[in-house]
């Protein structure tokens, strides 16, 4: 008689980012049973409020979204709160309210510095990286602070949804410290002026939050006001975003942030760093003659055929991982011709003007030309070399 073996139960692995989000969500988990009674249907309340569609919903008061974010970055809403607050808000639309009080909570959560430095330029970088670009923001950084403007940069190691290669993995590559203490970023700006923070370090109630933001699988709100929380006190902001629809609501909530002048453009892959193979639409806001009035709009498209600069190819834009993107900046820094440095050209320039050292882009171009030509930003990443323990 043939005896039928019933088929071997096929197995399915867990992923190590899956396991680490088991693992981070049981570690967790008490927190949240201990979570007060109050604070579970203050939850409620709010996600009723922006949860019942386009008639009968809203969007949340400045307050209500700084209490809700807290309660959130506290871990005092559930898993399954936090959750569906982040992903309701995605497809509601946040107000510039919301994200102003959004970004606010993180602020009050957040270990800040002040540096003693003349006008601070802060780059709100996709903390999730990219994914097909060469990355340009380092080796601009580095140019930029050698011609005299402090820089502070931001961001985490494998942050989702995109998981590209971020900023910091490129300045680690290159040898500069990614993993200070606030103490000794502040001091890195004040005597190298360039700093790093990374938000484990400076935000760590956010970090604690990135699991959950992966099995989200999308960008929500966070993504934007870790851009635009200004923890170092700068004056000047540069950010990037993939959606141009996005801009007023961004810059409205950006220049709640203690800005004096900020820029929003659609980069190379919906970042900070604009291309050389087309022009770019920007948008600027700057603090208007009174501190406390509306501040002043403007649009301004940023054309490299302007200003003489070569075309990036196909190639050279696309990039590599962040060991590549590093020696590609090296490269640069070293004198290198070619599209890269065209690239590093144009924003750097960008951000001198950004930052008033410069009355054009073309005349920040030129500042940047000469500090790389002069040998002066090799100098630069030598110094910050020497800094990493």
């Amino acid at each position: 008689m043939t005896v039928n073996k019933r088929p071997k139960a096929r197995s399915f692995g867990l992923s190590a980012s899956t396991k680490e989000s088991v693992r981070w969500r049981n570690q967790n988990i008490d927190s949240y049973r201990s979570a007060s009674p109050e604070a579970f249907e203050r939850m409620r309340f709010f996600l009723r409020e922006i949860g019942q569609g386009p008639r009968a919903g809203r969007d949340l008061t400045r307050e209500e979204a700084l209490e809700a974010m807290s309660l959130i970055l506290s871990q005092q809403a559930t898993p399954a709160q936090a959750g569906g607050f982040l992903l309701v808000q995605r497809y509601k639309g946040e107000s510039p309210e919301e994200l102003a009080g959004f970004a606010e909570a993180v602020r009050a959560s957040a270990r800040t510095i002040a540096p003693k430095v003349e006008g601070l330029l802060d780059i709100g970088s996709p903390y999730d990286g990219r994914k097909k670009s060469i990355v340009i923001s380092p080796a601009s950084a580095i140019v930029v602070a050698a011609a005299g403007v402090p820089v502070v940069m931001h961001g985490e190691k494998r942050i989702g949804p995109k998981f590209g290669v971020p900023i910091g993995d490129v300045l680690e590559a290159l040898g500069i410290d990614i993993d200070a203490e606030p103490d000794k970023v502040e001091r890195s700006l004040e005597e190298t002026g360039l700093g790093f923070m990374r938000q484990s370090r400076f935000v760590p109630q956010v970090f604690a939050l990135r699991e959950l933001r992966t099995d989200i699988a999308l960008r929500t709100c966070l993504s934007t006001v870790e851009k635009i929380y200004n923890l170092a006190g700068a004056s000047y902001s540069l950010l990037g975003l993939s959606h141009l629809p996005y801009a007023e609501k961004m810059l409205s909530a950006a220049s709640e942030m203690s800005f004096r002048r900020i820029m929003i453009l659609q980069g190379i892959e919906g970042n900070e760093d604009v291309p050389t193979s087309r022009p770019c639409r920007a948008f600027v806001w700057e603090q208007g003659a009174r501190s406390n009035g509306p501040g002043e709009k403007s649009e301004l498209w940023i054309n490299p055929a302007d200003y003489g600069l070569q075309p990036a190819t196909a190639e050279e834009r696309s990039g590599g991982d962040a060991a590549e993107n590093a020696r590609i900046a090296e490269a640069v820094l070293c004198g290198e011709p070619g599209g890269h440095r065209d690239l590093v050209l144009l924003n750097a320039g960008l951000r001198i003007w950004l930052a008033e050292r410069a009355d054009s882009i073309g005349e920040g171009i030129e500042k940047a030309r000469e500090v790389i030509d002069s040998g002066a930003a090799q100098s630069k990443l030598d110094q910050l070399r020497a800094r990493n323990p």
